[in-house]
């Protein structure tokens, strides 16, 4: 089994989807919002491009969340704030959420076999669901506008290393090892490393510290959203 990792929504080419699990990585903060989601309640998670197909979709069902640049879009019920979206309870809603990295990333997996939602928060639970589908592997780091997240990297690296402790027989690619080596050195200093990235640097000037914080830890879900067509369930973990 081989896993790539590609470290921006730009980067991604077709030939490191077709026929593979991939895994969308945005840290901070599309990614893990989607994951608590489903630990709050939420049926499924509609992922959409921009704000006018999330108000279309506005309904007594349906919640609204999502960012440009770190800010909430206006008349949306949140942020794309995991902190904000674990506050409440959901139970049976949809929550529409558009961002200004990951959601991006999502929609240009369609050629993918399986995609999977990863973070920190759902490392674990998350590789060893793509180990399960034994398919080659595509960790897709989202990045931030335009450039590599380091935060998305590290998640990567988490990843690798995990998968390798897993399964005997694990090819990589230069960028894998790289990564891993760097979440390990890094590692002892998580979440609080989050804070200094350059998605943290801007997520602090917006108050958004407890976001960072709670997204930097590891292996607090066991859930794994999974894409199906236009929506995004959830399969837990045992």
């Amino acid at each position: 089994m081989e896993i790539q990792t590609v470290q921006t929504v730009a980067a991604i080419r077709p030939e490191q989807m077709a026929g593979r699990t991939v895994i969308v990585i945005d840290v901070l903060r599309a990614s893990s919002t989607i994951v608590t989601a489903f630990n709050c309640g939420f049926a499924s998670v509609i992922p959409v491009e921009t704000s006018e197909q999330a108000y279309a979709l506005r309904s007594s069902d349906t919640v609204l969340a999502g960012e440009r640049h770190c800010k909430k879009i206006a008349d949306f019920d949140y942020n794309n704030s995991p902190a904000a979206v674990r506050a409440g309870k959901h139970t049976g809603k949809h929550l529409v959420l558009t961002t200004t990295n990951g959601t991006r990333a999502i929609q240009k997996t369609k050629k993918a076999k399986h995609v999977l939602i990863g973070c920190f928060l759902n490392a674990l639970a998350c590789i060893e669901e793509a180990l399960n589908k034994n398919c080659n592997i595509t960790l897709y780091c989202a990045g931030t506008r335009g450039e590599f997240a380091l935060e998305d990297g590290l998640a990567a690296g988490l990843m690798v290393h995990l998968a390798k402790k897993r399964a005997a027989a694990i090819h990589t690619c230069d960028v894998s090892e790289a990564l891993e080596a760097c979440y390990l050195q890094m590692a002892p200093q998580l979440p609080e490393r989050l804070l200094t990235t350059t998605t943290g640097r801007r997520l602090v000037q917006h108050q958004y510290t407890e976001d960072i914080l709670y997204c930097g830890q590891i292996d607090l879900l066991k859930i794994v959203p999974i894409v199906r067509e236009k929506r995004i369930l959830s399969s837990v973990s045992s």
